[in-house]
């Protein structure tokens, strides 16, 4: 009778790490991006009008100050994302190297738990804050405060507050494991 031979779960989770490391570098990357890519590559932000709290037509409008300011307010929560990401790179990247139960990981895990939840969070008033700024100079009566909400931002939140808790029960369970290590 033969047997199979199991794989190494630790190789798996190493060799996953490694990729999703660098998939969160391209992400990183990328929420640099997205904003100069709404405003400046023709035909990219119809995949995205669902977030977006004003037309197109009104941020390629402004102009000044405006422009500046209303594309710094639309970068916050990709930013907020981007350090988030940064974090769980790094989880990974310990994952990687083998270090999985170590604090340093589940601390990275912890931080990007509470980034998400801050993003979700500033999604709505940096989407208000957009479109204050973008329709700032119509006159008054044309100008609008707009606050979009979704499912996706619920959903974000709830996936937020998971890890977190994830992270603090892997936290604790390391304790442990530490703490009944000392005993032997």
């Amino acid at each position: 009778m033969t047997t199979l031979h199991q794989p190494d779960t630790l190789q798996n989770v190493r060799r996953l790490s490694s990729i999703l490391y660098w998939v969160c570098s391209l992400a990183i990357i990328f929420q640099f991006l997205v904003v100069p890519f709404i405003w400046y590559v023709p035909g990219w932000v119809e995949t995205t009008s669902s977030q977006m709290t004003v037309s197109i037509t009104d941020l390629h409008a402004l102009s000044g100050w405006q422009k500046y300011a209303t594309m710094l307010v639309m970068m916050i929560p990709s930013l907020i994302l981007a350090y988030g990401l940064n974090h769980l790179r790094k989880m990974f990247g310990a994952f990687s190297n083998n270090a999985i139960f170590q604090p340093e990981p589940i601390r990275h895990l912890k931080l990007f738990g509470i980034a998400l939840l801050v993003q979700t969070l500033a999604k709505p008033l940096t989407g208000a804050a957009t479109s204050v700024l973008a329709t700032f100079h119509r006159p008054a009566g044309e100008r609008m405060l707009s606050i979009g909400l979704s499912n996706a931002e619920a959903s974000t939140l709830f996936l937020g507050g998971l890890i977190i808790v994830i992270a603090w029960v892997l936290g604790e369970a390391a304790r442990i494991d530490d703490e009944n290590r000392s005993f032997v």
